[in-house]
């Protein structure tokens, strides 16, 4: 199973994958556009090249775990890809992935912090598929 793990932001979106087991998340790319039909275009060419089975997004939560603005942004967003993809669109908390990924590349491009935060989120969901 190949996972597919999206950090859906207004002006970027990381994306990570997952290895066909399913237990390691590696980062893919950032893409850089505010276009949402081009983000998708984009998740869904990604999605056929690698082959994916599912696609994981980053849910923003606050640190009390309650919806913001931005998550109705992004789920928004998910009910948009859900039309455009045939394979299964869920979601998992993102709550500090971005502050994580800043802190591992401080003085790294700012741009990968999203593909990295992707790639964390994505990791802590396959941690916790193999737990079960």
């Amino acid at each position: 199973m190949k996972y597919l793990g999206i950090d859906y932001g207004t002006k970027r979106t990381g994306i990570a994958i997952s290895d066909s087991s399913a237990r390691l998340s590696v980062v893919k790319e950032t893409i850089s556009s505010s276009v949402q039909k081009a983000v998708i275009e984009r998740i869904k060419n990604i999605v056929v090249e690698e082959k994916v089975d599912s696609i994981i997004v980053g849910m923003p939560l606050n640190l009390s775990g309650e919806k913001t603005e931005m998550s109705e942004m992004v789920a928004r967003f998910i009910e948009k890809l859900r039309n455009h993809v045939t394979i299964p669109v869920q979601t998992t908390d993102e709550r500090l992935t971005s502050q994580m990924a800043e802190k591992i590349l401080r003085g790294i491009n700012k741009k990968e912090r999203d593909q990295v935060a992707a790639q964390i989120f994505l990791q802590n969901f396959l941690d916790g598929l193999s737990s079960h």
